[in-house]
């Protein structure tokens, strides 16, 4: 959640809507890391993002669509969440999300008739679409195309590799061994479920008691076989 002390700093904040257009330029490199790290990372999960962060390049282990959705998503809650810093009330805020609504909003509307349109783009209730009105959809699409595009670039690749070292860095500033791995303990053979769906009277008969064993719970392997 952002946290600011007034209006000035929540609208000069550098990873805002804005600076998100220019995403992989040189200049906004740190702070587009910055929104992966804060934003990104939330979508494809904290500790998936962290346990590659340091090891592959962003493309390996975040997708077009986790990255066109976690920007939708600073889109569709800026204003929101501005104005919630604003008044330091962090639980509610008057000013609605842009493509979606709260659960108060949606029960203020529940007795207002449909749109005879049947546009709900103005309305961001959109049941049908479960959250999302038509616009945030289209808006979606725009974002996930323009990543897809963008990705071919060699801004984007730069801009692997600036996270790929700055992520490293960061690591050993913080003392943690990126080279690190749990050890993994072998798989324990499991038992075999029992089935129809061949014939086993081919098989030789050291095969057969091997398969016969392994239907058997541990403590009962080598016992009447």
């Amino acid at each position: 959640m952002l946290s600011f002390s007034d209006k000035e700093r929540v609208e000069n904040m550098p990873v805002n809507p804005e600076s998100m257009s220019s995403r992989y330029g040189l200049t906004n490199f740190p702070v587009y890391k910055d929104f992966c790290s804060f934003f990104v990372s939330g979508v494809v999960g904290i500790r998936h993002f962290d346990r590659n962060k340091c090891i592959q390049p962003l493309s390996k282990y975040v997708t077009s669509s986790d990255e066109a959705f976690a920007v939708l998503t600073l889109e569709n809650n800026w204003s929101r969440w501005s104005s919630m810093a604003r008044t330091k009330s962090w639980k509610d805020s008057e000013v609605p999300s842009a493509w979606t609504t709260s659960i108060d909003k949606r029960k203020s509307k529940d007795d207002q008739e449909e749109d005879e349109s049947g546009d709900e783009a103005e309305t961001p209730q959109a049941r049908r679409y479960r959250g999302w009105t038509a616009k945030g959809i289209l808006r979606y699409n725009q974002l996930h195309a323009d990543v897809m595009v963008k990705r071919e670039l060699k801004e984007f690749k730069d801009f692997e590799k600036y996270c790929l070292e700055e992520f490293q860095a960061e690591a050993e500033r913080l003392g943690k061994n990126i080279n690190k791995r749990k050890r993994r303990e072998p798989d324990r053979p499991l038992p075999m479920a029992t089935h129809n769906l061949w014939d086993d009277v081919n098989l030789d008969e050291d095969t057969e008691q091997e398969g016969v064993a392994r239907l058997l719970p541990a403590g009962m392997q080598g016992v009447g076989v």
